[in-house]
């Protein structure tokens, strides 16, 4: 099995497209409806049943001419009898299968689907809706940060769009993988199934989360707090108390404020595969007893993955200990949020313009993004006025604000 260095992936996860079968790239917003915070959009309808697919049947599913094959497999669906068996051309690594349409009505309409990447830790995986030809296109797209040989289920979010898509007319949905490390050798070897559709809720989300206990996340409270905003602490229980982390009366104050106080392992200069999984599980139960025996127990439901790297061993067993599983992802989540097997995509937050984009793509598509944040103010990765100008850009759209735990409980 290949496997990439975390080096290689910090390098190249934020900013590869997808090659070959996708020439799409992130560019302008798409068009917006709603003006204002109380703004409202009239509810559509889901699409006809050929934009949502089992692939118990894939007669009407084709690889794309010189990008890779097609097959089925009932060695491990995800559900059902069978799945779909993707392996990437040798020429560009990319797989991409294509499925004809004939202008089906997409507006209103979120996707989720189960993806299983057999040998890359590190994997790109997207969704393109064609509509209705291709100078005229939307892309769903997400970096999977592991776990490889894992059903994991991924709420597509839009990222970027290519000329000016017509979604009441789409006339080809397209599902491309590709290994993230472009020097990649192998072609990638993916599987698909259980590729559902569902009505866009009248409002998206944002979500906005903070690593590592800083002390300067007080300083965040307060700021959000001014905006009637709540947040997420993603709390490391061995550096509270410390120079330069909160305390637990901040903690206590934050969580008083609304805020959840979540769960992020001391995995010190590791990443979670790097343990064993006894030592996996014992930091993965540290941490929530730590959090419940503070009383911080709805945060404790929820895993903030350190260092936004999740192995087979972390994720089987984040989902026995976790209700909720957070990581990188580098796009917005789809809504409603399938959360069964699934990890909630998060966003690097210091860079703002591509951070707003994405709240634009929020309010427009019913969609949730989860900015992450370290450090902020002096010497942090955002400053307190970049802080404040990204919470008065998120007042003034059409969006909620909301915890992890919101989201888990409707």
């Amino acid at each position: 099995m290949t496997r990439q260095t975390r080096r290689t992936f910090l390098a190249t996860a934020g900013a590869i497209g997808l090659a070959g079968c996708s020439s799409i790239v992130d560019k302008s917003p798409l068009p917006m409806n709603g003006t204002g915070r109380n703004s409202r959009r009239k509810k559509t309808t889901g699409p006809p049943v050929p934009a949502a697919s089992d692939f118990e049947d894939l007669s009407g599913w084709q690889a794309v001419s010189g990008q890779g094959t097609l097959s089925k497999s009932t060695d491990d669906p995800y559900r059902g009898s069978q799945c779909a068996h993707v392996v990437g051309s040798d020429a560009t690594k990319a797989g991409c299968i294509s499925r004809t349409l004939s202008g089906t009505d997409l507006r209103g309409t979120n996707f989720s689907m189960a993806v299983k990447i057999e040998n890359y830790d590190f994997a790109k995986i997207l969704i393109e809706l064609v509509a209705p030809d291709g100078d005229n296109a939307v892309q769903l797209k997400r970096t999977l940060v592991g776990p490889s040989d894992r059903w994991v289920r991924v709420n597509f979010g839009v990222t970027g769009v290519a000329g000016t898509p017509d979604l009441s007319s789409v006339s080809e949905l397209r599902i491309i993988g590709r290994p993230v490390d472009t020097n990649a050798r192998d072609p990638i070897e993916l599987f698909v199934d259980d590729l559902r559709t569902a009505s866009r809720p009248d409002k998206g989300a944002v979500m906005f989360t903070f690593d590592d206990s800083h002390a300067t996340h007080y300083r965040a409270f307060e700021i959000l707090q001014k905006y009637d905003f709540a947040g997420v602490e993603a709390v490391i229980p061995e550096s509270i108390g410390h120079d330069g982390r909160l305390t637990t009366d901040q903690l206590s104050e934050m969580a008083d404020g609304g805020w959840d106080m979540a769960a992020h392992p001391d995995v010190q200069a590791h990443s979670f595969p790097e343990y064993s999984p006894d030592d996996q599980a014992a930091l993965l139960k540290r941490t929530q007893e730590y959090l419940q025996s503070h009383g911080f127990d709805d945060g404790a439901r929820h895993l903030l993955v350190p260092k936004n790297e999740v192995g087979p061993d972390t994720f089987d067993l984040a989902r026995k200990y976790y209700d909720s599983i957070y990581s990188f992802g580098g796009s917005p989540n789809a809504m409603p949020f399938e959360n069964r097997d699934a990890i909630v995509s998060r966003v690097d937050g210091k860079d703002l313009d591509v951070t707003k984009r994405y709240v634009d793509y929020a309010a427009e598509y019913g969609q949730l993004i989860v900015p992450l944040f370290h450090a902020i103010g002096d010497g942090g990765e955002i400053s307190e006025s970049d802080l404040e100008s990204l919470a008065r850009y998120v007042r003034k759209k059409d969006v909620d604000v909301i915890t992890a735990s919101d989201l888990l409980d409707g």
